[in-house]
């Protein structure tokens, strides 16, 4: 098991852990929605933390040699697996916060935006939604959630770029919502985290569903039907930048 739920008071800390860059399969997305729904369904929990278990790093997104090995069938279903994991965590009721206590790359970047609030460890946490570089577009809901909260001005860098941001950057570009050094950042997660579960738990969940509602269609639609994001599993895309990341080069995409 790589994921871990842990209930302490009003607070329910899933906790994900595969050393060493906490890459994701297929089964890892399955036990984060499990792990993610089963905090949101205790009686007592009020806040939901989403923390990696591995030192200085967040997640590297999805193994890439896992995914080589697939079939393009097969892929496709690990990409429906992303498509259910961004849909479930965008529709948790409580309030739900994540500490980016390192990289967080491609599906570590997703699973981060999941999160009402992100604090950042603040000389190692980073962040870079890199899936461009690797051979696949950007679905237009996870470019939803992020032009929710990415000021206007830099949504084009953040998403066609895919700009690789360090703590600093994601400050000012509104992907975190604090930083912090060591302790200081689990301490502002926690102190957030606090004044939340002060908060009305039904209050909370109506706002929450407000706040989201937009992502939240738009998650579903993409759970549904993956649409054309499916035709660019294959080796002239996903296959060449995966290679490419595997053994160090640049990609060379032809079309």
């Amino acid at each position: 098991m790589s994921v871990s739920v842990t209930h302490k008071g009003h607070f329910s800390i899933v906790e994900f852990s595969n050393p060493p860059m906490n890459l994701m399969t297929l089964a890892d997305m399955r036990e984060l929605i499990e792990g993610h729904q089963k905090a949101d369904s205790h009686p007592e929990t009020r806040v939901i933390l989403t923390k990696s278990g591995v030192d200085d790093f967040y997640s590297n997104g999805l193994d890439p040699s896992y995914v080589l090995a697939l079939s393009n069938a097969k892929r496709v279903e690990v990409f429906q697996g992303v498509a259910d994991l961004f849909c479930a965590l965008v529709h948790l009721n409580k309030p739900h916060l994540t500490l980016v206590n390192g990289p967080a790359m491609a599906g570590g970047a997703i699973l981060a935006l999941t999160a009402d609030y992100r604090f950042f460890e603040q000389d190692k946490g980073r962040i870079s939604f890199s899936e461009p570089k690797v051979g696949l577009p950007i679905p237009s809901a996870i470019c939803k959630a992020i032009q929710a909260v990415v000021a206007r001005k830099y949504v084009r860098n953040v998403v066609m770029m895919a700009a690789n941001l360090d703590a600093a950057g994601a400050l000012e570009v509104g992907l975190a919502d604090g930083l912090g050094q060591g302790q200081a950042a689990e301490d502002l997660l926690m102190d957030h985290a606090k004044k939340l579960a002060r908060l009305s738990p039904s209050v909370m969940r109506e706002t929450k569903a407000a706040v989201r509602n937009d992502v939240r269609s738009a998650a579903e639609a993409f759970a549904r039907e993956l649409g054309v994001f499916a035709s660019f599993v294959g080796d002239a895309f996903l296959g060449e930048g995966l290679s490419a990341l595997v053994e160090g080069r640049h990609p060379n995409f032809v079309r």
